[in-house]
């Protein structure tokens, strides 16, 4: 799965905020990931209109679908980075989408890139894994985990026993360190 791009009608959006460049993005597959990126010139211009923005977008291009209402994501591309308190207040507001501030990328950006960028942030495809023949070897020792081995947790009362005898133990151990 990857995203492309979505031939989508964002005319609305871009009439009420012409200083911004939008592109509409698609998963290729069923999982009704839907994105709308939005290129800012400054990280002032982004912090001023995110939110004038999402409320565009929930009342134009709100999703009809269950599945695609928690998977619409509002990226937000600026070339600058943003204020900390600001991205942080951004990407946590969850009214319609879910919101990814990607910094210090120069706009425009071309479409290539933004794949590149929607795949790696949306789905990991950055993501590495090293399975080589690693082997880690645990020589761990401890009183303690020793005391607890072997405890019986069914409700027997011999069962109840032996717990209360470890649980002493385990008292009497701590209490000497």
């Amino acid at each position: 799965m990857s995203m492309l791009i979505k031939d989508f009608d964002l005319s609305e959006i871009k009439s009420n905020f012409p200083s911004v460049s939008f592109e509409c993005y698609a998963s290729r597959t069923q999982a009704f990931i839907n994105c709308i990126s939005c290129e800012f010139k400054s990280a002032q211009s982004l912090v001023e209109h995110w939110d004038s923005i999402q409320n565009v977008v929930s009342v134009y291009y709100q999703p009809k679908t269950e599945a695609e209402l928690w998977n619409l994501y509002l990226v937000l591309i600026c070339p600058e980075p943003v204020d900390v308190r600001h991205k942080y207040i951004i990407q946590n507001d969850t009214y319609i989408a879910r919101k990814l501030i990607v910094e210090n990328e120069s706009v425009p950006v071309e479409s290539s890139r933004a794949i590149q960028i929607l795949n790696n942030e949306l789905l990991g495809f950055d993501l590495k894994t090293n399975f080589n023949e690693v082997t880690v070897d645990c020589n761990y020792n401890s009183t303690i985990t020793d005391l607890l081995l072997d405890i019986p947790l069914d409700a027997s009362v011999s069962a109840r026993s032996i717990r209360e005898k470890k649980v002493e133990l385990l008292i009497n151990y701590v209490g000497k360190l």
